[in-house]
């Protein structure tokens, strides 16, 4: 599980440092915006919720939007995420005052998919995909 975890972290701050946090998300409004205090700032943090597929189930659309409205970030889950980040050497030149909005951004999007895959929807068959942008000073 936890090589898994490794793997998929690994996979994402390398998109975060490529893209800047974020693919390109929809051209709507988000789904989800919040204002995230980090030491040595604050973190700008959008999430917008898109199918991954045509016509994607509409209980999986329901699903992945009651999930990102709910979603809490424990102190845990948060610490957990921002070691796996810091761990990373790719992300070495990164400052950690984006790690740190990056683990909370992580950690949203990880109840995200978890809700998906307890209903079914495992990421490895992305019905939805949470696209983001995090934005720290």
């Amino acid at each position: 599980m936890r090589r898994r975890w490794l793997f998929g972290g690994s996979l994402v701050a390398a998109l975060m440092a490529m893209t800047g946090c974020g693919l390109m998300p929809p051209a709507s409004g988000p789904d989800r915006s919040e204002t995230v205090p980090v030491p040595g700032g604050t973190c700008e943090i959008e999430w917008w919720l898109s199918p991954a597929v045509d016509d994607p189930p509409a209980e999986a659309s329901s699903i992945a939007a009651k999930a990102l409205d709910d979603a809490s970030v424990s102190e845990s889950q948060w610490s957990e995420w921002y070691t796996l980040l810091d761990d990373d050497p790719d992300l070495d030149s990164v400052p950690e005052i984006r790690l740190r909005g990056s683990a909370y951004l992580e950690s949203v999007r990880e109840d995200v998919r978890a809700a998906l895959e307890e209903a079914g929807y495992p990421d490895i068959e992305r019905v939805i995909e949470v696209y983001s942008h995090l934005s720290c000073s």
